[in-house]
């Protein structure tokens, strides 16, 4: 349709308010046409549920992880009603449109004859960056893999939903060691990972466990050994080209003034405090000074010195993580270009000191993410959770393809109880579980038939860290004596004494049920909330969605 066509039937007003709609759009960032591609058909305002399939799970129950199969839009929005400001860390792999059927919209592949194939991306992006975004606590972080089809597309996006003032660092993964031959102009070794933080104040500093390559520098010792530990000695002056004139000063020492060769990196008045406080160690070799600083193993706090992560990752590479594939399904060829976990493992380090941290991956592909979280809890003792959200990547010509479940849910199943490499190698487990749900859309109009078993298990993810599977009865429960859930399924007069003596073991229960005026009636208890069910669900799940995209 041409321009003329598209707007001919517009009277004078629509079009003054078209173009001020327009104006008001024109400004720096990301625009895409929204209103011009195939409306993503995962937003939309059904409630989700989750299925529990105990075949598909790993471990008797009750479970820590969740491994999700659906649609990551419908589990995101899922999650959000039990999780919003919980999630401490998210890594995500999209897929990164290289126009080489690597993007599934709508069960079909977006190939590079689409002439709406970026802005179809962004559209598809932005929903969910923006469910993430709800999840992430305040000192949350955000890890996003991408290369260079959709890199700068990416960058502005997550400064639209993020903020640019949250922008914590672009990191380059060297992804490999050389090759190139069918490359035209410039052999690519890299990818990106852009960080984001929820509040970059709120984050804090990002400070890794020190290196041991390091520490072996650390044998000094003075009086302030049993509080600050080893030191190692670090030159005072700077050979910095940025010259300023305040740090260009003498330090008086044994009669002389010792002057740097260009400046010296700290200011007058700590210098001095410092040489009055013995944490300048100064020496003189064929006529000329050396004045160096005592670098201390701990801060006055008692804290060990960290080191901080570098923009540069090099390696491991993309084939270790191809190889691992191999070792662990017995076929490289399950998944395509498979991170590796060491990569994720590194990222996972900024938010290390935090061992009972939920971390989510809502595309999980093959199930790196779990993996590697599995492996610093085995090496530190934490108890970290994962919760993965991998799509079947069905299509009309694959319709019985499922990712999450043959593979994803194999992996994190065979990385946990143990497997036998394909070279032959017993590798023995490294703990954990996971309980595999599957996300199914419910029509709005249609809440009244959501099954008692999806209640509970929704109602576990909102009050609870584990999960267990639906038992038939007159109730379920679970807590302790301070805090503790119950549903009733279906409220019978005879099963009042019973309820009863349950509430009376917590000091706070939360009560749900079909019949709350009813069921309150025969259980009064200022310590116990009736809510009832499905509309405490419809409301914290809010059938509302997102702002719209695009040309915001």
């Amino acid at each position: 349709m041409t321009a003329e066509g598209k707007y001919a039937d517009l009277n004078k007003d629509e079009l003054i308010r078209l173009l001020e709609a327009r104006d008001r759009r024109t400004r720096f960032g990301l625009v895409w046409e929204a209103n011009e591609i195939e409306r993503d058909a995962a937003v939309n305002r059904d409630f989700v549920a989750f299925d529990l399939c105990p075949e598909l799970s790993c471990g008797s129950g009750p479970w820590r992880n969740l491994v999700i199969e659906g649609d990551n839009f419908d589990a995101l929005r899922a999650l959000r009603m039990a999780y919003s400001g919980q999630v401490k860390c998210i890594y995500i792999d999209p897929p990164y449109n290289t126009g080489n059927r690597d993007f599934v919209y709508n069960d079909h592949f977006v190939d590079r004859d689409d002439s709406w194939r970026h802005s179809t991306w962004c559209e598809f992006m932005f929903h969910r960056l923006m469910l993430a975004k709800e999840l992430l606590r305040q000192d949350g972080i955000i890890f996003v893999s991408i290369d260079d089809n959709e890199a700068f597309h990416l960058g502005l996006l997550m400064n639209k939903v993020f903020g640019e003032t949250n922008w914590v660092s672009s990191v380059i993964w060297k992804k490999s060691y050389g090759g190139g031959s069918k490359a035209k102009h410039v052999v690519g070794l890299h990818e990106y990972v852009l960080c984001y933080a929820q509040s970059k104040e709120q984050l804090g500093t990002i400070q890794l466990p020190p290196n041991p390559d390091t520490l072996k520098y650390y044998k000094g010792r003075d009086a302030r050994f049993e509080t600050r530990g080893p030191y190692r000695l670090q030159p005072l002056a700077t050979t910095s080209m940025d010259a300023r004139p305040n740090l260009r000063y003498p330090i008086p020492y044994k009669g002389e003034e010792i002057w740097p060769e260009k400046q010296w990196q700290w200011s007058k008045d700590r210098a001095l405090t410092a040489l009055e406080n013995d944490e300048l160690v100064i020496t003189k070799s064929r006529e000329r000074w050396s004045v160096n600083y005592k670098q201390y193993l701990k801060s006055e706090a008692g804290d060990e010195r960290g080191a901080k992560p570098f923009s540069i990752i090099d390696g491991p590479y993309t084939q270790v993580g191809t190889n691992e594939i191999r070792n662990i399904l017995g076929d490289g060829k399950a998944f395509s270009f498979p991170k590796p976990t060491g990569l994720i493992e590194q990222l996972l380090t900024y938010v290390i000191d935090d061992k009972d941290a939920l971390i989510l991956d809502f595309f999980a592909g093959s199930g790196t993410t779990a993996h590697a979280v599995h492996k610093l809890n085995r090496a530190d003792g934490g108890r970290r959770r994962c919760i993965l959200v991998s799509s079947t990547e069905k299509t009309e010509d694959q319709p019985e393809k499922n990712l999450c479940r043959d593979v994803c849910a194999v992996r994190v199943r065979r990385v946990i109880e143990g497997y036998q490499s394909a070279d032959g190698e017993d590798v023995p487990g490294l703990g954990g579980d996971f309980a595999y749900l599957r996300a199914k859309p419910i029509p709005a109009g249609e809440l009244l038939d959501i099954g008692h078993a999806q209640v509970w298990t929704a109602l576990q993810l909102i009050h609870l860290d584990t999960l267990s599977a639906y038992q038939e009865g007159p109730f379920l429960w679970a807590g302790d004596e301070d805090e503790a859930l119950c549903y009733v399924p279906r409220f019978r007069r005879e099963d009042a004494p019973a309820l009863r003596a349950a509430v009376k073991g917590s000091s706070s229960v939360a009560l749900y049920s079909w019949q709350p005026a009813l069921v309150r009636q025969h259980v009064r208890a200022a310590h116990v909330s009736h809510l009832p069910i499905p509309e405490t669900l419809t409301r914290r799940f809010g059938l509302l969605r997102p702002s719209a995209g695009g040309n915001g």
